[in-house]
């Protein structure tokens, strides 16, 4: 855990005209690779494309990207039998919730997170991860409303959740909210098993693509030269 909040400083101007394009989205991953660092992990190692993948993609893998880091299984890919909830929750401003979807199952649980206003993906993933905590004024997570509460960090302990056996889901959408701002929305669903579900996109298929891999890290930095 952080021991404290790690503000982004300084985004490139293009991220005000260009909020996901490469310049700005390279960027936001520099300074997630700094936040790493800080904790004494190594660079995201992204696949090759990265950059223009669509966010929901994005977002899965730099959660699993976290997750393998720290020994967590892996979320095994992106369930299209959770888009409803997470669309209806990333347009309303809310954390998703999956519970209608899973009753039938006989065991399940959940966490959600939901960000809105940052420039793209990777800058709402930076917030869950490293800038969760109390800030004073400048706090992003509306749950945590003074130095120690119980809310602090939740989105990052989220992102982490589950380290036993099972299988883990993951719900993603990302678009604009009722007031065309940029909104974000995740849920991960641990079940027994993947039976109820399949994939759109699975981490094989990320991994396929280059990531967690060392030559990842080096295709990112490649264009960046």
């Amino acid at each position: 855990m952080p021991l404290a909040n790690r503000p982004i400083a300084t985004l490139p101007a293009t991220c005000d005209s260009a909020p996901t394009g490469r310049a700005c989205t390279d960027a936001v991953i520099a300074a997630l690779d700094g936040a790493r660092a800080a904790l004494g992990l190594g660079p995201y190692m992204l696949p090759a494309g990265f950059d223009s993948m669509p966010p929901t993609r994005q977002l899965f893998v730099l959660a699993n990207l976290d997750r393998t880091a720290y020994g967590l299984p892996p979320i095994a890919g992106i369930s299209p039998a959770l888009a409803g909830a997470t669309a209806s929750a990333m347009r309303s401003d809310v954390d998703p919730d999956p519970t209608s979807l899973l009753a039938s199952l006989p065991s399940y649980a959940w966490t959600a997170d939901w960000a809105g206003g940052w420039a793209n993906a990777a800058y709402a993933y930076y917030e869950w991860m490293y800038d969760d905590g109390y800030g004073g004024a400048e706090t992003s997570n509306v749950d945590c409303t003074s130095d120690g509460a119980s809310g602090c960090w939740d989105h990052r302990r989220n992102i982490l959740a589950f380290a036993g056996a099972g299988s883990i889901a993951m719900g993603v959408s990302a678009g604009v909210d009722a007031h065309g701002q940029p909104s974000y929305a995740i849920t991960l669903v641990w079940t027994p098993s993947n039976a109820w579900t399949g994939y759109s996109y699975s981490w094989a298929q990320a991994q396929a693509a280059g990531a967690g891999a060392p030559r990842g890290s080096k295709l990112r930095q490649s264009r960046k030269s």
